[in-house]
């Protein structure tokens, strides 16, 4: 068995298809994961504008300043000093909706440079529906009691369960599920510089060009035999309808496996070396103040790069039982292909209906930017009395996925009709 898994993988290693297709899945995948890093764009206090490494650590400088527990204390501080903004006659100036608003000058030196971290605390305060790109609900907060920042971030997530998301028709098995996930949640938040771990979350839908590539390499390991006629040698030979094809379905695995890693390390230390590796043990919570989760920066990579890997063992299952039925590389491409992208142009419904559901566990969607606003959305799945959150279900989903449909493979194999 051990021979036949070698050769079969060598089929796959050393095929021209495969050698490119790598090639070009690695060159690719390193340009999408280290140019938002070498691209991004940060001004200092001064209006002066920088770039690449240098504008990351103007940011990482920014983040420092305000590091540290975000306590209601100090919340109820950065709030005040923030409204003190618009106390002085030199900061403000009218807006053209007879707003008071901050002058150029005084936000560029003032709340531009610490955006995310007042991005954090106004959130707390407005409905998950609401925008406030200019912190208005901050600047017209009512602190002479405190901020009471995390009673707010109570307040708002229970009126997205029972208001926000009425529609979605929540079961009380649901809000429970979910009220006991953030009941969990450590207090209170650390703040801190996390930008290569936030970028590689951010960019999770670019894993699948590397799933793709994948599917690529493997869609000829049963098919190629049909285009080649070497089906009927192999399934007239003793071990032909039973070792052969096992070796060749772990060597579509273990090649996979192989490759998605490398991809994956890949993807994860470019951001990481550029933009460093600070903010690993940071909460998710501060990219988004409701998120239901109990994970840090790092853990949260994690969790999408073993819910990608998920993806890629249900993918490969799929792309060799579609190689054995379609018989010819083309026509398997053709269908993983768009079962992968095709979800790319399907749009959320704003009900929780059974299309959420489905749509949420599609290949592309279960690895979109989408995965990160699941860190901070409510989608869950009742089954009685137990519920899971989506991020369970897809890999869940996945798994049993690979064990039903690889029996199907090895079957229609084996009764294929040798011409």
């Amino acid at each position: 068995m051990k021979e036949l898994l070698g050769l079969e993988l060598k089929k796959i290693y050393s095929s021209k298809l495969t050698f490119f297709v790598m090639l070009a899945s690695l060159l690719i995948t390193s340009f999408l994961y280290a140019s938002p890093p070498l691209s991004e764009i940060a001004v200092d206090k001064n209006g002066k504008q920088y770039m690449g490494r240098q504008a990351l650590e103007l940011e990482k400088q920014y983040a420092n300043e305000m590091a540290g527990p975000l306590t209601d204390e100090k919340a109820t501080e950065s709030i005040r000093e923030f409204q003190k903004l618009f106390k002085n006659p030199d900061n403000v100036e009218i807006s053209s909706d007879g707003e008071i608003a901050l002058k150029e000058d005084a936000n560029l030196k003032y709340v531009q440079p610490y955006y995310s971290y007042y991005k954090l605390i106004n959130e707390a305060y407005i409905l998950p529906s609401t925008v406030d790109m200019t912190f208005k609900t901050m600047q017209k907060l009512d602190i002479d009691n405190g901020a009471n920042y995390y009673n707010a971030r109570s307040i708002k997530i229970s009126k997205m369960l029972n208001q926000e998301y009425e529609d979605w028709n929540f079961s009380p098995a649901e809000k429970n599920f979910w009220l006991g996930k953030t009941e969990k949640i450590q207090l209170p938040y650390e703040y801190g510089y996390c930008w290569g771990w936030d970028m590689f979350l951010k960019c999770g839908e670019l894993l699948m060009v590397v799933i793709l590539a994948i599917c690529i390499c493997i869609a000829p390991v049963f098919a190629g035999e049909y285009q080649t006629h070497m089906d009927s040698l192999i399934l007239t030979a003793k071990y032909g309808k039973s070792k052969v094809i096992i070796a060749k379905i772990l060597a579509a695995f273990l090649f996979g496996s192989i490759a998605f890693f490398i991809h994956a390390i890949l993807a994860l230390a470019l951001p990481l070396a550029i933009a460093g590796t600070d903010g690993a043990g940071l909460p998710i919570q501060i990219i988004n103040v409701i998120c239901p989760y109990k994970l840090t920066m790092m853990s949260a990579c994690v969790v999408l790069i073993i819910t990608a890997y998920m993806v890629l063992l249900g993918m490969i299952s799929l792309t060799l039982l579609l190689s054995t039925k379609l018989g010819t590389t083309f026509s398997t491409l053709i269908v993983d292909i768009l079962i992968i992208f095709v979800p790319v142009f399907l749009s959320i419904s704003e009900t929780n209906g059974i299309w959420n559901h489905i749509l949420l566990l599609l290949p592309y969607n279960a690895l979109s930017t989408g995965i990160r606003d699941d860190y901070f959305a409510y989608f869950s799945y009742p089954l009685g009395n137990m519920v899971m959150d989506v991020m369970q279900v897809r890999v869940l989903l996945y798994i049993i996925l690979a064990v039903i449909l690889l029996p199907f493979t090895v079957k229609i194999f084996k009764r294929h009709q040798v011409l």
